[in-house]
């Protein structure tokens, strides 16, 4: 729940805050040098995650967005193409930075729910002995934001490894909330959900709860050519096992109640479909997210993010969209009490 109980906190899963239990680990973490490998917090999470997903290495860096640019610079060289979703999070939300950071473009392809087609990327792919821009990089983000917090299947991930195999290509998964695509199927084998031949980034601050912080996971060369991007783009850090400490917290704990904000966010969306003037695609609504269209277009999308925001339920508009994102911040009780506000605003009570 959120601290003002009058406000209901729908915008996103990275306004969660840490709980008792760990702000207690965040004080009684023993802490380092993490630039010069000495910080243990630091080093048992990156230990731990890069286990976890059978990878040689990690490294804990500020941000998932830093992670993926990290790695995106690591893959590619300045001109090369990167294929991706094209409301890709690593093209789509952050600011140009592949271009400006790895000199890279973006070569962008269309995807059902986010999900792109292996064979949709084998199209797409230019071969290095072609005169033109190479590709260099494919990107898959799992789960999809855009897409509406959608999963790869697995069927589906394995055939485009084993493409990228093929081609002798390097596939980056932006696992920023891999946590719930994990959740949302407890057969999941993590080390199933990352290319043998390249790199993953998950995120602790969003669904896990912790303050801040993610891991760039993959083979020993790649992680230490990721530490001198690391340093070039002054991410180095110093006594930030505290942080670390919170990060391992909350993958050791707060893994199992993802499933929670599962269903909520299913309920959400069954409670809301029926009323019109909007659209609710319940197929994809496949763990903490809830997309809704809205049929008249941006500025009634506008307006009703605005009515319930002042009715204390916040959620984040996204052009003609509206965004319901369930995390720990919200229980049933606040999703019953956002279907009654928004069925009061669209006269379908």
């Amino acid at each position: 729940m959120t601290t003002n109980k009058n406000i209901s906190e729908f915008r996103s899963d990275t306004f969660t805050m840490p709980d008792e239990a760990m702000r207690k680990v965040i004080y009684e973490a023993e802490v380092g040098n993490s630039g010069y490998g000495e910080d243990p917090s630091v080093n048992e999470l990156e230990e731990t995650i890069a286990t976890y997903f059978g990878s040689d290495e990690a490294i804990f860096l500020p941000s998932a967005t830093m992670a993926g640019q990290i790695a995106i610079a690591v893959w590619a060289r300045p001109g090369d193409m990167v294929l991706l979703e094209k409301y890709g999070h690593s093209y789509y939300f952050e600011t140009g930075a592949m271009s400006a950071i790895a000199g890279a473009q973006a070569h962008l392809l269309d995807a059902e729910r986010g999900i792109l087609s292996p064979d949709d990327i084998a199209e797409r792919i230019v071969h290095p002995e072609n005169p033109y821009a190479r590709t260099a990089l494919i990107v898959l983000e799992n789960t999809s934001n855009f897409g509406g917090g959608t999963i790869y299947p697995q069927a589906t991930l394995d055939t485009i490894f084993l493409l990228a195999t093929d081609e002798k290509l390097p596939v980056h998964v932006d696992g920023a909330r891999i946590w719930n695509a994990l959740a949302a199927n407890s057969d999941s084998d993590p080390k199933k959900l990352i290319h043998s031949d390249g790199s993953m980034s998950v995120c602790f601050s969003k669904g896990l709860g912790a303050p801040m912080g993610a891991a760039l996971i993959g083979s020993a060369d790649f992680i230490q050519e990721a530490r001198r991007v690391q340093l070039m783009l002054g991410g180095a850090m110093r006594q930030v096992g505290f942080m670390a400490a919170a990060a391992l917290y909350s993958f050791q704990n707060n893994r199992k109640r993802l499933t929670e904000d599962h269903d909520n966010a299913l309920f959400l969306a069954e409670s809301l479909e029926d009323i019109e003037g909007i659209e609710i695609d319940l197929e994809g609504v496949q763990t903490n997210m809830v997309y809704i269209d809205v049929i008249e277009g941006v500025a009634k999308a506008s307006s009703l993010v605005s009515q319930l925001d002042a009715a204390g339920i916040r959620t984040l508009n996204v052009g003609s969209r509206i965004r319901f994102v369930a995390s720990m911040l919200v229980n049933r009780s606040d999703c019953e009490r956002a279907v009654e506000v928004f069925r009061e605003l669209t006269g379908s009570n």
